[in-house]
């Protein structure tokens, strides 16, 4: 295969040059677009036609999960790869079920990148050595059904958004994002804010904010 069109989605600059210096090297592939949030990420893939997406799982905005689900189901020609520095088996776990062909680890994108594209664009999937698939194979994933907008706000509680600031980031009223987190308390099953972050981020439903990226 020649020609395949690829989009960087990562909120770091040098994350993504140096994704596109790599691929620069081989010339089967192109990006076509970029991207530094999911939001960004989906109004680009409204205008640009990509067979393979590259993408962080932690991003401001609509974080790299949600991000996934919403490429799924909206552009299912389109493929994605998580790359992440999470190689926590609920992430993993979470990615492949919402639709995730691929999961590279950030520390082995220059070993292992070609080969997850090659392995992806053959109609397979690609997941790090480094990864123990078994566990993760074996591991119960609770099936949460929540809404677009309930995943909207419970991100934004996880990065430590105020019910106020929830409602004027959505442009939602203060009675209505109370609704939603009563909802999503229920639906976990918890009774505080901090119970729910840490329920979300056990289920695989949300990325806690990373740390600053060395440079």
């Amino acid at each position: 295969m020649k020609n395949i069109r690829v989009i960087l989605i990562d909120d770091h600059a040098i994350v993504r040059r140096g994704l596109a210096a790599l691929l620069h090297a081989d010339d089967r592939y192109r990006v076509v677009a970029e991207a530094n949030d999911g939001e960004e990420a989906l109004e680009r893939l409204d205008t640009v036609e990509v067979d393979i997406a590259i993408l962080d799982l932690s991003m401001p905005r609509l974080n790299g999960l949600e991000t996934l689900r919403r490429i799924a189901k909206l552009h299912p020609k389109t493929r994605t790869i998580v790359l992440s520095m999470y190689d926590d088996e609920q992430f993993v776990a979470q990615s492949l079920r919402d639709g995730a062909y691929g999961y590279i680890l950030k520390q082995a994108m220059d070993d292992e990148l070609f080969g997850a594209l090659d392995r992806v664009m053959q109609g397979g999937r690609f997941i790090s050595p480094a990864i123990d698939m078994e566990r993760i194979e074996h591991r119960h994933l609770e099936r949460i059904d929540l809404t677009d907008r309930e995943r909207e706000v419970l991100q934004l509680i996880v990065d430590g958004h105020t019910t106020q600031a929830v409602a004027e980031t959505l442009s939602i009223s203060p009675h209505t994002a109370t609704r939603h987190r009563a909802n999503l308390m229920q639906k976990l099953r918890v009774h505080t804010q901090m119970e729910l972050v840490r329920a979300a981020a056990q289920r695989g439903l949300v990325v806690l904010p990373k740390p600053p990226l060395d440079i």
